[in-house]
């Protein structure tokens, strides 16, 4: 790794730490509790009926039928909105403070004075996100699998690093979603708000594509369609999800360059 990035990653390790300490300890702590409270094999047929007790808005929610298995709702644990929000959390502060953050502060003209090439910034700033998710999203991983060392319920713990594997690939696409949307903007608040607002219409429109059928063909513009716990504890991430979500990390991280190249600091 050249000086450059290496001390930029300097920097945001020094201001995103605190955070990330406590965020990834956090969601380990959580997905170890629903091992505790994941059904057991014989347990299975009262959270069926459970399940279709539910009204239809929280089955939507909690997804297909596997559900109803062991690993099915411990799959529910990577989708659960503390888990989405712990990491949409990470994504927004490292991606709004790392380009139009350092601006608005006035910093980016002491961190620019060194004789680095602008795409530094953003190669810096894809890999703390990048860093800080497989963090969290590892923390997640082990917090599940110390659980099912401590309380086996007949589901192997390797199962779920393709789980914690697509978790990592959607959020560092919004990551690099995030760095496109800094790279434009001059104020970490604006900042801030934008990718909030493009990640929660994001959450929501898949929600509401799965709920209400006459905009059920929308749901593909939503990043969140290529990414469910649940198919993907089965057979794996697909192809096509897979795909998708490389080609939105690769085509943003590639305009935040081409727009950091032209803009002013």
């Amino acid at each position: 790794m050249t000086g450059g990035i290496g001390t930029l990653l300097q920097h945001a390790w020094a201001r995103h730490r605190g955070p990330l300490l406590t965020m990834a300890p956090a969601i380990g702590l959580f997905q170890f509790l629903l091992t505790r409270l994941a059904p057991a094999p014989n347990e299975v047929s009262w959270v069926s009926n459970l399940l279709m007790a539910m009204p239809p808005e929280l089955r939507a929610f909690v997804g297909n039928e596997i559900a109803v298995t062991p690993g099915g709702f411990l799959a529910i644990g990577y989708t659960h909105p503390f888990f989405v929000i712990l990491l949409s959390v990470w994504v927004v502060r490292v991606a709004s403070t790392a380009l139009a953050g350092e601006v608005g502060l006035g910093t980016m003209d002491l961190l620019a004075s060194r004789p680095l090439p602008r795409w530094h910034f953003i190669a810096a700033g894809m890999l703390a996100i990048a860093a800080g998710l497989a963090a969290i999203v590892g923390c997640a991983w082990i917090g599940t699998a110390v659980g099912l060392r401590t309380r086996p319920i007949g589901v192997d713990p390797s199962t779920f690093l393709a789980v914690a594997a697509a978790a990592w690939l959607l959020f560092a696409a919004w990551g690099a979603v995030g760095l496109l949307i800094s790279a434009t903007r001059r104020d970490a608040g604006q900042t801030i708000s934008w990718i909030t607002a493009v990640v929660a219409g994001s959450f929501v429109l898949d929600y509401l594509a799965r709920l209400w059928a006459p905009i059920f063909w929308l749901r593909p513009l939503s990043l969140f369609r290529y990414y469910e716990p649940q198919a993907v504890l089965a057979s794996g991430l697909s192809a096509s999800a897979e795909i998708i979500l490389t080609s939105v990390l690769i085509l943003s991280l590639a305009g935040s360059v081409a727009v950091m190249h032209r803009r002013d600091l």
